[in-house]
């Protein structure tokens, strides 16, 4: 065998000249069918020797204790391929050549065998199937060689057109199983591009509604901030009002002043902190996931939202110091969209009791499990498979952009690599989220 020759059966023998979509998979059957080869080469080959032991089949000592061979060398192949997948190549050299080289010696040492040149053509299918086409084409042209030279050389009781005719149906078969296989992986490679094309414009069209979130997003945080804001705001004119009311007063000293002063500088600093607050939440920052704790989030989401939950009674049952990593601002994103979607729920349902959300964290395995459950009455059954689709909303257009949803669970299920639900309790509307302790 020349150097190209051992460079070819020493390396992987598959054809990539196309890339076959799901690598993996074919792998896996080509395994397997490997496998199905060996033993079944195993199993007639002690079958055929052992019957000719009993003088069932007519075959001399030598062909049968090739045949033992044989079916050894195929075991020892199964189980080196099933300790480790990588001799894959190596076994599958060692079936087809020992395969050759059997059916060779079956060629001219079993005459009475008038098929027997039907198991090349067996070999060059399977080499066809686990090698791929310049693979069964490299076996094709040695069967040829093999039976061409043992017709010339020995007297095979085969006919010259029987001989024309096994090389005319092996080439044939060839050609078919050539442009057969070409056909498949183009068809497989045309599939692939297509998927990444729709994965891309999948993505594309993510990062448009997640832009479209973003700026309703800075508008909804716009108008809290502002809503955060009218309270301290009119405080400080009442004080400053009260200043200007009192200055004329005899009974009105510099420590008063400085008290409003002082009432004044808190009321800044609270207006001050509202800002950092909401700025931090907007800022992204994807390089480095951080350390922090799912409880200490969710107090952070309650404090954003302590205007809009004036009304509302918020039962917590947490359990403390839940350890994560990952990126806090995306958890504490997901929190306020759920929330904003039971405060919206309670006051848009539940005119007339109480208005209740009821929190629950724990820690299970590898997940932490947050619940958020209201008491506004639930979603309607013909619309709950919906709340998570794009710019779907039960809200007045003007209130609502149907992205908020649709973002929560991009947010859980491909950054966190969680899980976001929603069902229906006694109550009302249960929101399920579990994400991974460590990203």
């Amino acid at each position: 065998m020349t150097n190209k020759f051992k460079r070819f059966f020493s390396q992987n023998p598959i054809d990539t000249s196309c890339d076959i979509i799901d690598s993996e998979t074919l792998n896996l059957f080509r395994c397997s069918l490997l496998y199905t080869i060996f033993l079944t080469a195993t199993f007639f080959s002690f079958l055929v020797a052992t019957l000719s032991v009993f003088d069932i089949f007519p075959l001399d000592t030598l062909y049968k204790n090739i045949l033992y061979g044989y079916g050894l060398l195929n075991i020892f192949s199964y189980f080196l391929l099933k300790h480790n997948q990588k001799y894959y190549f190596v076994t599958m050299n060692i079936s087809i050549l020992s395969s050759l080289a059997t059916f060779t010696l079956m060629t001219y040492a079993v005459l009475h065998d008038e098929f027997r040149l039907v198991w090349f053509f067996l070999t060059s299918f399977a080499s066809f199937i686990l090698g791929g086409r310049r693979y069964g084409v490299i076996i094709t042209i040695m069967i040829i060689v093999i039976v061409i030279t043992l017709h010339m050389r020995i007297d095979l009781q085969l006919s010259n057109y029987a001989i024309f005719t096994f090389i005319s149906a092996l080439l044939t078969f060839n050609i078919f199983a050539h442009f057969f296989l070409n056909k498949i992986e183009k068809d497989s490679n045309s599939l692939q591009v297509r998927v990444m094309e729709e994965m891309q414009k999948q993505q594309a069209q993510e990062q448009i509604l997640l832009q479209q979130y973003r700026m309703t997003n800075m508008g909804e945080m716009i108008d809290a901030i502002a809503h955060q804001w009218r309270q301290p705001l009119a405080q400080s004119n009442m004080i400053l009002f009260t200043m200007d009311d009192n200055l004329d007063e005899e009974s009105y000293t510099k420590e008063d002043t400085r008290k409003k002063i002082s009432d004044l500088l808190t009321l800044t600093s609270h207006m001050s902190q509202t800002i950092d607050d909401f700025r931090n939440l907007l800022r992204e920052d994807k390089h480095t996931a951080n350390t922090f704790y799912a409880d200490k989030a969710l107090q952070e989401v309650l404090t954003l939202l302590k205007n809009n939950l004036k009304e509302i009674q918020v039962k917590q049952d947490i359990t403390e110091d839940i350890s994560l990593i990952g990126y806090k601002n995306e958890l504490i994103q997901v929190l306020i969209i759920i929330i904003s979607n039971a405060i919206d729920a309670l006051h848009e349902y539940n005119k007339s009791k109480e208005k209740i959300i009821h929190i629950s964290m724990e820690e299970k395995d590898k997940y932490v499990s947050i619940s958020i459950e209201d008491n506004a009455g639930g979603i309607d059954k013909y619309i709950i498979d919906k709340i998570f689709d794009p710019y779907f909303t039960t809200k007045e257009k003007s209130s609502g952009s149907g992205l908020g949803l649709y973002i929560a669970k991009i947010i859980v299920e491909q950054n966190m690599q969680g899980s976001l639900s929603v069902s229906n309790s006694t109550q009302g509307t249960k929101f399920n989220i579990e994400i991974k302790k460590k990203l």
